[in-house]
This record gives C-alpha cells, sequence and structure tokens, in this order.
C-alpha cells in the first residue's frame, strides 16, 4: 500500500470516529426504552424535526394537537404494554382554526394534514394505525372539519386507520384526499374504519383534465352513525379522478333522521376518469325522505359484483353526457331496486343484474337507458312509472 493512500485510508477512519452518529429510529410518548431511539413527546415535533423520509413510531396514548405534515416520512402506531391505540384529537386548547383551504375552495380544519409546500417535488407519506378522533371539533359548516386531509402534490398510503367522530354541523369528514393543477399523484385508503361522522367518510376528489389523481379506497368500513344532520351524508365520495372504489363495507348506522348514501360518484360530465365501483357491500340504510340510496353512480362510472341489501333505493344512476354501467350486481330487500328519478340525458347500461325482494324493481327509467337482461324475484311491480 502506497504511503498515499494509507494516510487518505486513515483520513477517513478519523472523520467517520468523529462526526456525530445520526440517529435512524424516531418515537414520540417514551414507550420505547431500549436504546438508539430519538424520544419527542409530541407527534408535530416529531414531524417537524426527524429528516425527510424517517419512521416514526408512535406510542398508544391521547395526544390532543394539530398534525401538519409538509416532508415525505413514515407515521406508525404501535403497541406497547396492553394498549395499541395513539389517538390524535382536538386540541381542548385550540382556537380550531381552518389549516387548508380545498381545490373545491372549501376551508377546512384538518386534523392530520398532509401538506406540500413545494408542488414540483411530490411528497410521499405514509400513515399507518392512528386513530383521528374529532370529538369536540364542531367548526360548523363554514369551515368543514377532515381527520386527515391530503393536499394537492401528495402521495402515500393510509392503512389501518380509525376516523372518527369527525362531526361539524353536517360537515365532518372522516378521510379526505384530492389533487388539483401539478403532477399526479396516487393515494391509497385501506382497511381502515371510519365512523360517527357526519358529512363524508371517504373523500377523493380531482378538478383537471386531464385528471391528475389515482385513488384506491379499498378493504374500509365506513358507518354513518350521526345523529343530527338533515341533508345527509356519504360512506364515499369520489369526484373526477381515477378512483377503484373495491370490497369495502358500508352501513347507514342507526340513525334514520337522515338520508344516507353509501357509495356516490361524481365523474367529470365527458365521463372521463375512470371510475369503478366493485365487489362492495352496502347495507342497512334507513328511509328517511325517500332519498337515501346504496350505491349513486354518475357520469361513466361502472358499478360491477356489489351487494346491496336493506336499503330504500338500492341504484340510484345520474347521467349528464355519459351515463353510468350496473352490471353483475345483487340487491335485496329494498323499496326500489333501481330509481332514476327520470334523470339523465344520456344513455345508462343495466344488465346481469339480480334484484330481490323489492317493492318495485325499476322505476322512472328515462328512454336512453339501456335495459339490458337482468333477473328479477320476489319483485311486487318490475318496472314502473314510466318517464314522459
Amino acid at each position: 500500500m502506497s504511503r498515499h493512500l494509507a494516510w487518505f485510508l486513515s483520513a477517513v477512519v478519523m472523520l467517520a470516529m468523529s462526526a456525530p452518529l445520526q440517529a435512524l429510529n424516531y418515537e414520540v410518548g417514551g414507550c420505547k426504552t431500549v436504546t438508539g431511539y430519538v424520544n419527542f413527546t409530541t407527534i408535530s415535533a416529531a414531524v417537524a424535526g426527524v429528516p425527510a423520509g424517517s419512521k416514526i413510531l408512535v406510542c398508544p396514548g391521547v395526544y390532543p394537537e394539530q398534525v401538519t405534515i409538509t416532508q415525505p416520512l413514515t407515521l406508525k402506531g404501535i403497541a406497547s404494554g396492553n394498549a395499541s391505540r395513539a389517538v390524535i384529537a382536538i386540541n381542548p386548547n385550540g382556537n380550531l382554526a381552518p389549516n387548508v383551504t380545498s381545490i373545491t375552495g372549501q376551508s377546512l380544519y384538518a386534523q392530520l394534514l398532509v401538506q406540500n409546500s413545494t408542488p414540483n417535488s411530490p411528497i410521499t407519506v405514509n400513515i399507518i394505525g392512528i386513530t383521528v378522533d374529532g370529538a369536540g371539533g364542531n367548526v360548523g359548516c363554514g369551515t368543514d372539519l377532515a381527520g386527515i386531509f391530503y393536499a394537492s402534490g401528495t402521495s402515500g398510503t393510509i392503512n389501518e386507520i380509525t376516523a372518527r367522530h369527525q362531526q361539524s354541523s353536517d360537515c365532518g369528514n372522516g378521510i379526505w384526499v384530492e389533487n388539483g393543477a401539478g403532477l399526479s399523484q396516487t393515494i391509497t385508503v385501506e382497511n381502515s374504519s371510519v365512523h360517527n361522522m357526519d358529512g363524508s367518510g371517504i373523500v377523493a376528489i380531482s378538478d383537471q383534465n386531464p385528471l391528475t389523481l389515482t385513488a384506491a379506497i379499498r378493504g374500509n368500513f365506513v358507518s354513518d352513525t350521526a345523529v343530527s344532520e338533515p341533508y345527509g351524508s356519504t360512506g364515499i365520495y369520489a369526484q373526477g379522478n381515477s378512483t377503484a372504489i373495491t370490497g369495502n363495507i358500508i352501513t347507514g348506522g342507526t340513525n334514520v333522521a337522515s338520508q344516507f348514501t353509501g357509495i356516490a360518484t361524481d365523474q367529470n360530465e365527458s365521463g372521463g376518469g375512470g371510475i369503478t365501483v366493485s365487489g362492495n357491500v352496502v347495507a342497512d340504510i334507513p328511509e328517511p325522505h325517500g332519498e337515501s340510496a346504496g350505491i349513486s353512480p354518475r357520469n361513466g362510472t361502472i358499478v360491477q359484483s356489489n351487494k346491496v341489501s336493506n336499503v330504500y333505493v338500492a341504484f340510484f344512476p345520474q347521467a349528464i353526457t355519459v351515463g353510468p354501467t350496473i352490471q353483475s350486481n345483487t340487491s335485496m330487500n329494498t323499496k326500489y331496486a333501481l330509481a332514476f328519478n327520470c334523470i339523465g340525458n344520456s344513455t345508462t347500461s343495466v344488465s346481469g343484474n339480480i334484484f330481490s325482494d323489492s317493492g318495485i324493481g325499476l322505476d322512472t327509467v328515462p328512454s336512453q337507458a339501456l335495459i339490458g337482461h337482468n333477473s328479477f324475484y320476489n319483485i311486487d311491480t318490475v318496472q314502473a312509472d314510466p318517464c314522459p
């Protein structure tokens, strides 16, 4: 070995030994007593204080704070002792001020906000095993409440989350993801429980053409048991994006004083975006005002292989320019299996469905609708109230 090479290697070793070791493990709450973890007392301090790309473990406990994440990282709730619930709660000393404006123009108070301050450099944030509790956070309908909000320019996965008690004078939402102008983003919401909201359980929206958001909403449980809202709420709502809503379970809870739609979609009027609703179970939606529905698709949505039972209207399709496709679904124990209310000036395709145990099979069907072969069992009236 040459003298110069030996000197160089020696210098590298000395620099490595003298440089401070960078911590790779981060926790909130102090339950990781082993060495090698940097502890933070609040989630907000942790998400602001770790290097980009870090994983932050959150110990069981209640964290009354409003959290904003602006860099790529993973936030994960963990088990310790005999508990495994880390709860982000409303800060009783906070002023509940809005902290984000949606692409819809709506101001929101987001309990856990994922926000990108540099739109040309998208960030990916994964949230796992966290409960977001909105109890006590009624900010009114001028400012919506959201448990988790992914703003434009963000991607990631929301997995094994509980969002509960987001109630705000009909404007409380469990999980809200969106993307506007800029680079395309991909967000997944999966295996999560959303309940006791009074607005929408899970929302995915985009307003661009071409569309900039690809969302997967799968394997979640959504239930509305809020008791006061007069205008109704929605389990899962997707608008103007490429969204696959698959394998979810949606129930209407026990509230009989308001209307509730299990799954609603509203694609661009051109029908673009490719929203699909497949393999979901929608059940037990009460019968207020004659307007509650299992699945209400609009403009080109494909609704396939879903099971809907014990609801007022199983399927309530609407169309402006491109009708939705409703095929190979099953409905049981409904007042109406499928009702249009004569809404739509374009074609809606209905075929291969099994409609069973219903007062009326098809109701107020517009002349443009394409009604193929469907099976009707135990139906009092197969088709009623033709449109003018």
